[in-house]
């Protein structure tokens, strides 16, 4: 991603925007928004670069300050997270290392959630050799954390907004669940032609605007394949994200 830099009221920025402590008063450190982890280690070595100033103009990841408790805090989640997804995507929480090596390197180094989500059913009768139908039972709490955390950290980094109180509505949901109507309502875009409510002046989202770089819910991505999201400001705010093509998540937050 290019990097924008942000001209948001200084005000706006005064609170870590998951406890709503005063920034100046606490140790604080830069979050990534989307989680780090769900970028392949490519793209995170290349944003490393570019925060050294060493790396390509495009290789910025998104970055917000919060407080260094709510970001240690949210590790478990976003760790247990990423073990969910390497699981279902390689259909096994024992992938085979030559055909799902990431997953098989991430899953065996995290054994206690393997064995946390072992403890659910998870469908795995070996009806067929080589074939194992796979469901999995996961956390539905954890995965909130993470989905919430990302969504507040999204809206913040591209219109400015602190929303600090709890989202009105969250959902995540695999898309190939989604009936083909629903998947349309959730990858509409809108114009903008019509645009009524700007973002808060001077955010990066104004910036993008003002390039023609997005649309009112268009879809931003941080790396093609693994992570995009799009931000709806026109009512309420809405964050959407699709995760590795497969996670399908909405939060909101009325006005």
């Amino acid at each position: 991603m290019r990097e924008i830099e942000d001209f948001t009221d200084d005000r706006l920025k005064a609170w870590c925007i998951h406890c709503g402590t005063g920034i100046a008063n606490i140790k604080s450190n830069l979050d990534h928004v989307p989680t780090k982890s769900l970028l392949t280690k490519k793209l995170r070595k290349r944003g490393a670069d570019y925060d050294r100033g060493v790396g390509d103009e495009l290789d910025y990841l998104p970055q917000v300050v919060v407080c260094r408790r709510c970001n240690s805090s949210f590790s478990p989640d976003e760790n247990y997270l990423l073990c969910v997804l390497h699981a279902v995507m390689a259909g096994s929480l024992y992938p085979d290392p030559k055909k799902h090596p990431e997953a098989a390197t991430v899953l065996r180094s995290n054994r206690h959630v393997v064995r946390s989500l072992k403890r659910t059913p998870d469908g795995q009768l070996l009806l067929f050799e080589d074939l194992e139908p796979f469901t999995l039972y996961p956390d539905i709490e954890k995965i909130r954390r993470v989905v919430v955390k990302n969504a507040r950290g999204h809206a913040y980094h591209e219109i400015g907004e602190p929303l600090l109180e709890a989202p009105d509505h969250v959902a995540f949901i695999p898309l190939e669940n989604l009936r083909p109507d629903q998947r349309d309502a959730f990858e509409a875009v809108d114009t903008g032609a019509n645009l009524a409510v700007w973002p808060e002046v001077g955010s990066r989202m104004t910036v993008r605007l003002f390039d023609e770089e997005a649309m009112v819910g268009g879809w931003i991505s941080v790396e093609a394949g693994r992570y995009r999201y799009s931000i709806d400001w026109s009512d309420a705010v809405t964050v959407k994200t699709v995760i590795w093509e497969y996670l399908a998540t909405e939060t909101r937050w009325e006005r």
